[in-house]
């Protein structure tokens, strides 16, 4: 679903029905496995502007989606007040609000995890963000003040290898991000973020090790990013040729459909029946958000608070 609704919306901005994408392709495998492994009803999901996989599979909508992309009134995520992606924040679905300024929600996440351990209600709250987050201070202040209170949080960096247009090795002098949680006295993880099942199984792991109070785990998924950054980005200025075209050969979604063949658990034909049905359900959510209502003028500062 998370590469039928990315497809429809480059399609839109093609057509100059909507005006922004920031794509998720190369990711979805590390966010639906992550997000699948949170299974408490006090546990909260924390993902960056990208994260677009962790909300469809926390549950939401299709049409809620695409009520975000055409920013209309009964937009569920910001009312229509962010570009697309921008902010994932909901309430039913125990999503919570993130700034677009890289990182800064790393230290909301290890606030909230704080909070659920004070109360005792045994939640985990799941934190995603690029490999460019961990060049900023918010990283460190998150990861440490979480290590030292042993909180129940998972900080999860899918690492495409690239912040927006400056590769890895002009961002770190340690390409192992991973390493970096011994810094903070945590587990670090490394694992191929375009192997679900390993994904689905690392992240389980760090969430059953939060939840019996054991603290946080840092999991860097590495993972290849297909598009651009956003629609507004043109990375070919700034990435070798190859390596887009290696990029297209790390698809997750197409490895899982292999591993579910190879297990006899999915048919060629039950792969197309299920992509066309994600298809289907992603132009009618389109064309339908299209005609809802859009904001009114009247309730510019409704939920604005100084």
């Amino acid at each position: 679903m998370t590469k039928a609704l990315d497809d429809r919306m480059h399609m839109l901005v093609r057509q100059g029905r909507a005006p922004f994408v920031g794509s998720a392709r190369g990711h979805e495998g590390i966010q639906v496995a992550s997000t699948a492994a949170l299974d408490g009803p006090h546990d909260w999901l924390v993902p960056h502007y990208r994260g677009l996989g962790n909300a469809v599979t926390r549950g939401l909508t299709a049409r809620e989606w695409m009520l975000a992309v055409f920013a209309k009134a009964g937009d569920p995520l910001t009312a229509g007040r962010n570009i697309p992606g921008g902010c994932f924040g909901s309430a039913r679905l125990r999503i919570a609000s993130v700034s677009q300024v890289v990182a800064s929600w790393i230290p909301k996440a290890a606030g909230l995890a704080y909070a659920s351990k004070l109360r005792g209600d045994g939640g985990v709250v799941l934190c995603t963000f690029g490999d460019g987050s961990t060049s900023k201070g918010d990283f460190h202040e998150g990861l440490n003040f979480a290590g030292i209170h042993k909180l129940p949080v998972v900080f999860v960096c899918e690492n495409n290898g690239y912040a927006i247009s400056v590769p890895l090795r002009l961002q770190t002098g340690n390409l192992d991000l991973s390493a970096k949680a011994a810094g903070y006295g945590i587990p670090g993880v490394a694992v191929d973020g375009t192997d679900v099942p390993a994904c689905y199984a690392a992240c389980q792991a760090a969430v059953a090790r939060a939840r019996a109070g054991a603290g946080p785990t840092l999991i860097e998924a590495r993972i290849w990013r297909i598009n651009a950054h956003t629609s507004e980005d043109n990375q070919a200025k700034y990435r070798p040729p190859e390596d887009i075209e290696e990029a297209t050969r790390h698809d997750p979604l197409l490895r899982y459909e292999a591993w579910l063949a190879e297990r006899g658990c999915l048919s060629d034909e039950q792969a197309r029946g299920v992509r066309s049905e994600c298809d289907g359900e992603a132009a009618e959510a389109a064309d339908w958000a299209e005609a809802q209502p859009d904001p009114r003028p009247e309730d510019l500062a409704v939920n604005v608070t100084a």
